[in-house]
């Protein structure tokens, strides 16, 4: 049965295959299929979906496993949308997707399984690796929006906006449209948008977040996200956390954000800069994840320095 047709088919699907594709595109009659499961040459990935043994089960394969199974029924969606449009830190030991909720298949235990009332293939999915089907970045969102925690969320919403996939005036308008689909995704969608709409740009990294909580506890003023500043060459820089009046900035700094030890010395010459117009700059490495609460103290005493120092200048 593995001739060079089926090779060359399960290479382009992750090493899969729908037993309907052998017979009906292969000709691949049903006892061939039977000998060579017997023989150990291919082995079941999902009701009706094979593995070439010699294949790695990856997740990209279970989800190919899982594209095959539901067909025009649904889309891999959640946090398997996620990964695959590149957002960071989605959990991969299962494969999520979003199916019309008349959907009777049987699905592997490894898999998550959302019905939904509410579903358009033309308008809910776009394709994915390999041309698999795969939710639309606002769709994707929505399905993590019901399914994380706040935190977990804007995390994910800020990674999908940095990379161009959404933004907070399309989340406003597909918002607008589905509002009364799932009550949970609809307070965590409003509650990041709330944040978002006052931002010109997403959070920079997972440590702004996590100290903007921490500064929040510590009874600071709230900051200014993304500030615009004007340096003396002309240059436009945005400021991550910010109180314009003392001149007071703070940059979580994150190597996925900032391009590792180069991205390092263009900040070092940033935040020079922003000396020469009179604004300190506070930065944190990514030690900052294991004691927010103490780095939060440590901006709050030197806001009160600061905001002593410029009440004190001549002219403030």
């Amino acid at each position: 049965m593995i001739d060079a047709a089926v090779l060359e088919l399960a290479a382009r699907q992750y090493g899969v295959l729908a037993t309907w594709q052998l017979r009906e595109l292969l000709g691949v009659s049903s006892a061939a299929i039977s000998r060579a499961r017997r023989s150990g040459k291919i082995v079941d990935l999902a009701p009706e979906v094979v593995r070439i043994a010699s294949s790695p089960d990856t997740f990209a394969a279970r989800c190919f496993a899982l594209h095959l199974r539901v067909g025009h029924w649904g889309f891999l969606s959640g946090a398997t949308a996620g990964h695959l449009l590149g957002l960071r830190s989605m959990p991969t030991t299962r494969v999520a997707v979003t199916v019309d909720r008349s959907f009777r298949r049987t699905m592997p235990t490894w898999s998550t399984v959302h019905p939904s009332s509410w579903l358009c293939i033309e308008r809910d999915t776009q394709r994915g690796p390999g041309g698999m089907t795969v939710a639309t970045p606002m769709r994707m969102i929505w399905g993590l929006a019901a399914s994380f925690n706040q935190h977990r969320f804007e995390r994910a919403a800020e990674d999908a906006w940095h990379l161009g996939l959404i933004t907070p005036t399309a989340a406003i308008e597909y918002l607008e449209v589905h509002r009364c689909r799932g009550k949970d995704g609809v307070l965590r969608l409003e509650a990041w948008l709330e944040r978002a709409l006052g931002q010109r740009r997403p959070a920079q990294s997972n440590l702004e977040r996590v100290l903007l909580e921490a500064l929040d506890r510590c009874g600071l003023p709230e900051p200014i996200r993304q500030h615009q500043l004007a340096l003396t060459g002309g240059e436009i820089v945005s400021l991550d956390i910010a109180w314009p009046d003392i001149r007071l900035a703070v940059e979580p700094g994150d190597s996925w954000w900032h391009g590792g030890d180069e991205g390092q010395r263009r900040d070092q010459a940033r935040d020079r800069a922003c000396n020469e117009v009179g604004w300190q700059v506070v930065r944190f490495d990514q030690t900052l994840r294991t004691d927010p609460d103490s780095a939060a103290l440590q901006v709050a005493r030197i806001h009160r320095q600061r905001t002593s120092d410029v009440r004190n200048v001549p002219g403030s």
